[in-house]
C-alpha cells in the first residue's frame, strides 16, 4: 500500500515536471520569437462621413483607440488624423477628422486605428523634408529617416528608436516637436523589422543585442553628419534598447538626453504581466516563468539580470538628463518599474505618468501635455549651455 502511494506521488510529480517543462520551452518560444510586422486589421467600419464639417463616425465602444484623444484612423485609401473629444452616437463614435493622405474614404469602408498617428514618411503626412538613408549596421543596413529641420543646429541630433514589432513611423509623433524646438533627427530600423535584416537565429533581444543598432546610428551621426551630442528617444523595447546602448557603448559620452517612452525597465516583470494576460494561472505562473527563463537563456543566452534596468542605475552616466513617460494603465508593460527607476535616478529624471492611460500612448491620451513636456525638457536640459546638471542619486 504505501509502495502504491510512493508510486503514485512520483507519476503526479513527473507528470507536473513534464508539463513544467513543455510549458516552459512553449513559452520560451514565446519570449524568444522575433517580432514580425503583420498586415493592418481592418477591423472598424466608418458609419458616417461628412467631408464638408471634416467628422467622420466609427462603429467602435467607448475605451477603444478610436476613442483616443488624438490618433490615426487609415483606410485603403486614405489615413486621417482624429483629434479632440469622441462624441457618442446611434451609430458609433463621432470624431472630428483631418484628411492627412488619400482622398476622404466613404461610409461603409473597413478602417483601422493606428496609435502613430502619421502611419507614413515624415514627407508625405508631415509635410517635413526628410531623406531616406541606410546606416551600416552589425547585420548589415538599417533603413533610416533623416529630417533636419531648417535652420538647425547640427552638432546636435534626436536618435528615435521604435519598438518590438514596430517600425519607423512610430517616432513620427516626435517630429513635430523636434521641428519646432529645431533638432534634427534620425529614425532608425531595429533588426527584425521590415527592409533590414534579421537576426541569424530568429530571436528578439529586447535591447541586450539590439543596442548595437543604435551605436551604429550614433557612430554614423557622428563620423558622418559631424554631431558632438546625441539625444536618444526610445519607445517601449526601444528604451530598454537606448538605456543598454547607454550602459554599454563606448558612444555613450556624445549622449546629452535620454527620452524613455513606456519604457521596458524590467523584462522580469513585464513577462509576468503579458503572462496574466494570456490567462496563465496567478498560481502556475512563477514556476513556469522561472522554467521559460531558464530554457531560453539556455537557448538563447538571453541574459535577464542585465534588463532589470533599475537595478543597474549606477550604469547610466550621471550627467544624462532623462525624460521617462509611463501610462498607468499600461498592460503591456508595466509601470512600476519606471516608478522605480525615475526615484533611483533622482533629480536626474524628469518623471511624468499618464492617469488612464496604455501602453505607448501618452502622445495619443494628451498630446499637448507630451508635446510641452518634450519640447521643455530639451530646452531646458540639452539645448541651453546653462541646463542644470544631474542631481545625486
Amino acid at each position: 500500500m504505501r509502495r502504491g502511494a510512493v508510486v503514485t506521488v512520483a507519476s503526479v510529480l513527473a507528470l507536473a515536471l513534464l508539463g513544467l517543462g513543455l510549458g516552459g520551452w512553449y513559452y520560451s518560444d514565446e519570449i524568444l520569437e522575433a517580432p514580425t510586422a503583420g498586415d493592418p486589421v481592418y477591423d472598424l467600419t466608418l458609419t458616417d462621413v461628412d467631408p464638408s464639417s471634416g467628422t467622420v463616425t466609427l462603429d467602435a465602444t467607448s475605451g477603444s483607440d478610436a476613442t483616443l484623444t488624438t490618433v490615426g484612423v487609415r483606410t485603403d485609401d486614405a489615413l486621417l488624423l482624429l483629434d479632440g473629444p469622441p462624441r457618442d452616437t446611434d451609430d458609433g463614435v463621432r470624431r472630428t477628422a483631418v484628411l492627412v493622405q488619400g482622398d476622404w474614404p466613404e461610409p461603409g469602408d473597413a478602417a483601422t486605428t493606428t496609435v502613430h498617428a502619421y502611419d507614413g514618411s515624415p514627407g508625405e503626412v508631415l509635410g517635413l523634408a526628410h531623406d531616406e538613408i541606410r546606416v551600416r549596421g552589425e547585420l548589415g543596413d538599417l533603413p533610416a529617416w533623416r529630417v533636419i529641420p531648417a535652420g538647425a543646429a547640427d552638432t546636435t541630433w534626436v536618435v528615435i528608436v521604435h519598438g518590438r514589432g514596430s517600425g519607423l513611423t512610430e517616432g513620427n509623433r516626435l517630429l513635430p516637436t523636434l521641428d519646432r524646438v529645431g533638432l534634427p533627427s534620425l529614425s532608425i530600423s531595429m533588426r527584425n523589422t521590415p527592409g533590414a535584416d534579421r537576426d541569424p537565429d530568429g530571436y528578439g533581444y529586447y535591447g541586450d543585442t539590439e543596442w548595437v543598432d543604435v551605436d551604429a546610428a550614433v557612430r554614423h551621426l557622428v563620423e558622418m553628419e559631424g554631431a558632438e551630442e546625441v539625444v536618444v528617444a526610445g519607445f517601449s523595447q526601444g528604451a530598454s534598447t537606448a538605456m543598454t546602448f547607454l550602459r554599454r557603448s563606448e558612444l555613450a559620452g556624445h549622449v546629452s538626453g535620454l527620452v524613455l517612452i513606456s519604457p521596458l525597465v524590467s523584462l522580469e516583470e513585464t513577462l509576468a504581466v503579458q503572462a496574466a494576460d494570456r490567462d496563465v494561472p496567478a498560481v502556475l505562473a512563477p514556476a513556469l516563468l522561472t522554467t521559460a527563463r531558464w530554457i531560453a537563456t539556455a537557448r538563447s543566452g538571453l541574459d535577464f539580470d542585465a534588463l532589470e534596468h533599475h537595478e543597474h542605475v549606477d550604469e547610466i552616466p550621471a550627467d544624462v538628463p532623462v525624460l521617462l513617460t509611463h501610462g498607468a494603465d499600461d498592460r503591456a508593460v508595466p509601470v512600476g518599474p519606471t516608478r522605480r527607476l525615475a526615484r533611483a535616478l533622482g533629480d536626474q529624471a524628469v518623471f511624468v505618468e499618464y492617469p488612464g492611460t496604455g501602453h505607448v500612448r501618452e502622445w495619443n491620451a494628451d498630446r499637448r501635455r507630451f508635446e510641452s513636456d518634450l519640447a521643455g525638457f530639451l530646452t531646458d536640459e540639452v539645448l541651453t549651455d546653462d541646463a542644470p546638471t544631474a542631481g545625486s542619486r
